[in-house]
């Protein structure tokens, strides 16, 4: 039963949170995609701001550029993940793969294409696509930091 007592959906709304409540609310699935996503926008944001302080705007349009279609990408990715797990069937459904596949080609077209009119910098394109994975880092880094923390509240 989804929602009920000890159920992972149901830690943010327990009144008397423990230790092992605090921790499953850290590391829910909601909780972590909600932070990864503003992490994403996060990084874009402050990368587009340094590269309008110190780049050119050739290569402050391909971070935009980059930033934009990493964003467009985990949406994607996100919610291709959730109608494969949302069948409930133990081979995934057919033509996923292509789907995963045709996804990066798209996005790969892309920043070609708008490499090739000559506003865009392609390795600030690509810079701003290895958004989500400083995302990631940070949320790592920010699960890790709670984790160490709470350790040494408890000795």
């Amino acid at each position: 039963m989804i929602g009920g007592k000890g159920d992972l959906y149901s830690v943010a709304f327990d009144d008397s949170p423990t230790d092992k409540d605090a921790h499953l609310a850290l590391t829910a699935p909601e909780a972590v995609e909600r932070r990864v996503w503003r992490n994403i926008v996060a990084v874009v944001a402050i990368s587009i701001v340094i590269a309008a302080l110190t780049a050119d705007l050739k290569f402050m349009l391909g971070l935009v550029l980059g930033g934009g279609l990493a964003l467009l990408n985990y949406k994607w990715l996100h919610s291709s993940l959730r109608a494969v797990l949302a069948t409930s069937q133990e081979k995934t459904p057919p033509g996923t793969m292509i789907k995963f596949v045709v996804r990066w080609l798209v996005i790969a077209a892309i920043a070609w294409a708008a490499n090739l009119t000559g506003y865009f910098n392609a390795v600030a394109i690509l810079a701003g696509l290895f958004a989500p994975a400083a995302a990631v880092m940070i949320e790592a880094a920010y699960v890790a930091y709670v984790n160490l923390r709470t350790r040494e509240n408890d000795n």
